[in-house]
Parts: structure tokens; C-alpha cells; sequence
């Protein structure tokens, strides 16, 4: 009786270990983050009446086959994350793997049609862009880039991690190894705008998100935290890619494909 009583105090004490190192809280459920496209320009923020009605009147309707310019800018939620004390005013990020590679698959015929709407994708570097980053400074990069289109979108995230109702079983031996207690999420969300370079006119908004939830061990959260944020973020990406391709389709479609 004394050998069990001794292998259970042991359980328990490796058991508040482990909680206290994994972060002995329960899990909060996710909230969707909410992105602000305001910090690209005053104007996505607060139209006025002149403004609005000149962006009814305009017609700002884009030539295809077409350049892309495209670029990521920093959120200022996200910048909090950085040791570089610029990031809090917005940056370009460097776009790279299969989120580049994404942007780049862009260009070639849509919708099993022989129309090409986008013949070229150029990616912009920080090196390009002016300070501020704002969506006059991006408009000048595109512009560099001969690119008549600009896409720029922003990404927000908001993760949560702690015990679920299964961590009572913690307190006992097989369970302090076995039984998933732990639960770690992440939701991503990235927004974005479409703008034609030459007059600065929003063409379109267009928006992609993922949300990512895993019960796992307590000694698995650190593991499991990069996992789900590396999977929410690429699926998030992605599902913007692929709404901006139905996006632009449903602008030429509707505003009528001018060809160069």
C-alpha cells in the first residue's frame, strides 16, 4: 500500500510540474483577430462624402493581361513581436516559400479559359518602398515595377493554449502520459486590398482565414503551438490566394475585359 501511495505522490507532483510548465489555465476559445487595413491609408478608414462620391464616379477599370505587384505589409499587432522599434510604423514584409511561390502561380489562364488576366507577378522588397509604408509609398513601388495592379494585404493573429476537461486525468499515472489535457489553438486571418496603381482606386477587398485546434499532451504544448501556428497561417494564405483569384475573375468579368 505504502509503494502505491508513494508512485501516486510522485504522479501528482510530476503532474502540477508539468501543468505549471505547460501553463495551468484552461483554454480560452479563439476569437476571430480583427485585421485594420486603416494603417495602409487614412482614406480605408474614414471616407468622406467627397471622397465616397468620387469613388462612385470613377472608372477605374484595369487592362488585361496585366502586372501584379504584390506586398505584405506588417501588422502593428504583429509588430509587437519585433525587437526593431520601426516595425510598430508598418513594414514590407519579404515574402518567401509557398507563400511567394503562391502569389507567383497567379500568372496563366483562369477558370479553365484561354484568357490570361495576369501575365506577370512582381513581389515587392522593403528595399523599394518609401518611408511611411502607406499605400501612397506602395503605389510608388508598383509603379517602379511597372506593375498597373497592386495587391496589398495584412495579416493578424490571435492563438490561446491551456488545460481542457480531459487534464483531470493528470492526477493519475497512465493518464499524466497518455491523455491529450492540454489544448492549443491559433486563428489567422489576412485581409486585403486591390488597388489600381495609376489613380489609387480600391478595385476590390478580398480576405482568407484558418483556424487551428489541438488537444495534446501537457509535454507536447510547445510543439504543438508552432505546429498549429505554421498550419493556420498557411492555410489562411492560401485561402486569400485562392479568393483573390475568384476576385479578380468576378472584376473582368463584370467590368468587362479590356485587352491591351
Amino acid at each position: 500500500m505504502t509503494r502505491y501511495w508513494h508512485l501516486g505522490g510522485y504522479a501528482c507532483t510530476a503532474a502540477i510540474l508539468v501543468l505549471n510548465a505547460a501553463g495551468c489555465a484552461s483554454y480560452k476559445s479563439l476569437v476571430k483577430p480583427v485585421t485594420t487595413l486603416s494603417v495602409l491609408s487614412p482614406e480605408l478608414e474614414d471616407l468622406s462624402d467627397f471622397t465616397i462620391e468620387t469613388y462612385l464616379a470613377a472608372d477605374a477599370r484595369p487592362a488585361f493581361p496585366s502586372t501584379l505587384a504584390v506586398a505584405k505589409v506588417l501588422s502593428p499587432k504583429r509588430a509587437r513581436y519585433y525587437r526593431n522599434p520601426d516595425a510598430a510604423r508598418g513594414q514590407v514584409e519579404i515574402l518567401r516559400g509557398d507563400e511567394a511561390q503562391g502569389w507567383r502561380g497567379m500568372v496563366g489562364s483562369w477558370e479553365n479559359r484561354d484568357e490570361t488576366l495576369i501575365e506577370q507577378v512582381q513581389l515587392i522588397s522593403p528595399l523599394i518602398v518609401g518611408d511611411p509604408v502607406n499605400l501612397k509609398s506602395l503605389r510608388d513601388a508598383a509603379a517602379l515595377l511597372h506593375a498597373p495592379l497592386l495587391f496589398v494585404y495584412i495579416q493578424d493573429d490571435n492563438s490561446s493554449e491551456g488545460y481542457n476537461s480531459a487534464a483531470m486525468a493528470y492526477w493519475t499515472i497512465v493518464g499524466l502520459f497518455l491523455v491529450p489535457g492540454n489544448t492549443v489553438g491559433h486563428y489567422t486571418v489576412c485581409q486585403g486590398v486591390l488597388v489600381d496603381t495609376r489613380s489609387g482606386f480600391i478595385l476590390a477587398t478580398t480576405e482568407g482565414e484558418a483556424k487551428r485546434e489541438e488537444h495534446v499532451l501537457a509535454g507536447a504544448v510547445e510543439i504543438a503551438r508552432d505546429r498549429v501556428r505554421e498550419r493556420a497561417q498557411a492555410e489562411a494564405v492560401a485561402a486569400l490566394q485562392d479568393n483573390f483569384r475568384e476576385t479578380l475573375a468576378g472584376l473582368a468579368l463584370s467590368r468587362g475585359v479590356r485587352s491591351k
